[in-house]
């Protein structure tokens, strides 16, 4: 049995991640702030799911499409270095969670254990999901569907997205194995649980902070992150 205070705040940082994807989702849908690039409302939504409030204020500071509007109207030819490093990040996370959820829901499925079978095969169906997810994403994220599309998919996450979600998940990976073995090694953590969730959310969190400099130093060396102009530039 898992103490009540633990299941509590589980629930607890569950249900803020629900209420800010609620609003984030509100604001796009109901009040119309649509993104330019539609695969952004997804990684939005994501995002927030995760973080909870503070990734809702970097939303409304750097995702939303009236932010870059008003920053034109004051000047501001293109997107400051801080909004390109939250999009990529934001974006990168995204990938990464998605695949978290899909890969631990399926591996459940099967009966996998992390408390009885070896971590590094959650692991790897994690990386392997949130990549796979990267490059779905960016096959439909313009028009036209063929094999060189899915080449060129390919080769914008290994240039571009690849590093990024790879620190990403090292944090998320290392959290995880502290959570298991160290923080809560009498619990019994599994997609039935929402300690479990609540560990993973916390783990992403590590992930997107652990993320932010590397996607700032790839910025940093002239490393073009966004493979083309976005409508708001």
């Amino acid at each position: 049995m898992q103490p009540s205070w633990l299941v509590a705040l589980s629930w607890a940082s569950l249900a803020v991640g629900v209420v800010s994807f609620a609003v984030v989702l509100a604001d796009t849908y109901l009040r119309g702030h649509r993104q330019p690039v539609r695969v952004m409302e997804i990684v939005w939504l994501v995002t927030v799911l995760y973080v909870g409030p503070a990734a809702v204020r970097l939303y409304w500071n750097w995702g939303r499409p009236e932010a870059f509007s008003r920053r034109r109207q004051e000047g501001q030819q293109q997107r400051p270095r801080r909004g390109i490093v939250v999009t990529h990040v934001s974006r990168c996370g995204a990938h990464c969670a998605l695949g978290f959820i899909v890969a631990e829901v399926a591996l459940y499925a099967v009966r996998f254990d992390p408390a009885e079978d070896p971590m590094w095969v959650g692991y790897a169906g994690d990386y392997l999901m949130a990549v796979t997810i990267a490059v779905l994403f960016r096959y439909f994220a313009g028009p036209g569907r063929s094999l060189t599309k899915v080449g060129q998919a390919l080769s914008s996450v290994g240039r571009i997205e690849l590093l990024t979600i790879t620190v990403f998940e090292v944090a998320l990976f290392a959290w995880l194995t502290l959570a298991h073995r160290v923080v809560f090694p009498e619990q019994h953590l599994g997609p039935d649980s929402p300690t479990f969730w609540f560990a993973g959310q916390l783990g992403l969190i590590a992930g997107f902070i652990a993320a932010w400099p590397t996607a700032s130093w790839q910025l940093g060396r002239a490393q073009k992150i966004e493979p083309r102009r976005l409508p708001y530039d």
